[in-house]
């Protein structure tokens, strides 16, 4: 770790300050999780199931009944929005809180779509998984404040740069 507090974290630092807090790696794959269900319920739509999982993106389903006559722009849309929650996984999952706050932000932005249809369940699974990334970003918050504020490890000196005692 870095040994000034006003240091800023280098990639090393924060991929072992989340190696060491797993409330961060597990908070930063909750957008895996939600990419993953996405892309079943994708394969589900397009295949006329009705069926979709609680978890998945609102956004892509919207996408995949609107453009249901055209569906490489479904699928293109599909591909971005799975695609973003991927990265977003992967940046979190390295210790970087825009990440977090980004991809919480597009999440609630597309659990508001399921508010505005009523559809309860999908909100209340919105809810939770929003929660679980806000509890990922509080622990993210908390490990590099600590960090940042530990006092500095003092460099050893060379006993060859020591000065001489005197008898």
């Amino acid at each position: 770790m870095s040994t000034h507090p006003t240091a800023v974290l280098t990639p090393a630092d924060r991929k072992a300050l989340v190696a060491a807090h797993p409330r961060i790696a597990s908070a930063a794959r909750w957008f895996w999780w939600i990419a993953g269900l996405s892309v079943v319920n994708c394969v589900l739509t397009h295949s006329g199931s009705d069926t979709s999982f609680l978890i998945g993106l609102g956004f892509t389903l919207i996408a995949d009944n609107v453009f249901k006559d055209y569906q490489a722009v479904a699928y293109a849309i599909d591909l971005l929005s799975i695609g973003f929650f991927v990265g977003m996984g992967l940046i979190a999952l390295r210790g970087y809180r825009w990440a977090f706050i980004l991809g919480l932000v597009f999440y609630i932005l597309d659990g508001l779509i399921y508010l505005f249809f009523q559809d309860w369940l999908p909100v209340a699974f919105h809810v939770y998984a929003s929660v679980m990334i806000i509890v990922g970003i509080k622990a993210l918050n908390d490990a590099i404040k600590a960090v940042l504020s530990a006092p500095p490890i003092p460099a050893a000196v060379p006993p060859a740069l020591e000065e001489p005692k005197q008898p």
